[in-house]
């Protein structure tokens, strides 16, 4: 999925920019890091792309798609989009099954897959298949989330993004709660869905994985922009 944004701003306050003016043209299979301090705007720019928040002023564009607040065309694009959110969004009190697979409930739109039972057979090969991508064992699908560690928590919320296999992986901060192994663990599959086709998109700090995976890489600092721009993936 094809990540365009024009001229955009976003504003929280009438004397306070988040983002200034920014410019993206992310092609589809693309991968980009997105990197800066606390406050810089990162999560901002990651919910404007995933049509939780709405521009100032600018447009942004999604798989060929202008997200407008309210309209019937973004509410179905956001469908194809998996999002990983830094604070996990998890219902605590239900259990690891119930968290991954109840995106399956509203159907399957990434990739050109067809809906399934949210109950059915396939709805949980699909569960224990991903989790087990993750390093997780099938044996917490019983497991309420509230029981598990900080690190699994992650883990199942990046399940959840996977588990229909988007188009557009969106991801906040995916590794702050995981050790070495699961980090890599977790990167390692996000760039084996990105040679697949998926394009993905990750916030992060961690300033090793950055000069690792070697992506091209969005700098933000007080709303603005710089750009390291490798393999010529990413269009500014």
């Amino acid at each position: 999925m094809r990540v365009s944004l024009k001229q955009v701003t976003k504003a929280y306050h009438q004397n306070s920019l988040v983002l200034k003016n920014l410019n993206l043209d992310l092609a589809e299979g693309g991968f980009l890091f997105v990197a800066g301090d606390s406050g810089a705007g990162k999560t901002s720019l990651l919910k404007l792309i995933v049509g939780e928040e709405f521009p100032t002023s600018g447009t942004v564009t999604c798989g060929g798609i202008r997200l407008i607040e309210g309209a019937g065309s973004s509410l179905q694009i956001r469908k194809r989009i998996g999002v990983v959110h830094q604070d996990y969004r998890l219902m605590k009190e239900r259990t690891v099954f119930e968290n991954v697979a109840i995106p399956l409930f509203f159907g399957r739109h990434g990739r050109s897959t067809k809906p399934l039972n949210f109950m059915g057979s396939a709805a949980l090969r699909l569960t224990e298949e991903v989790l087990q991508s993750l390093g997780l064992s099938t044996k917490l699908l019983d497991a309420k989330v509230k029981e598990l560690s900080g690190g699994e928590q992650q883990r199942i919320a990046i399940a959840r993004a996977l588990i229909n296999k988007p188009d557009l992986l969106v991801a906040d901060e995916p590794t702050g709660s995981l050790d070495h192994d699961h980090t890599w663990t977790v990167m390692d599959l996000f760039q084996k869905l990105n040679i697949q086709g998926m394009t993905v998109i990750v916030a992060t700090h961690d300033r090793d994985i950055i000069r690792k995976v070697r992506k091209p890489t969005l700098h933000l600092s007080a709303g603005s922009v710089r750009v390291d721009e490798r393999d010529g993936a990413c269009i500014f």
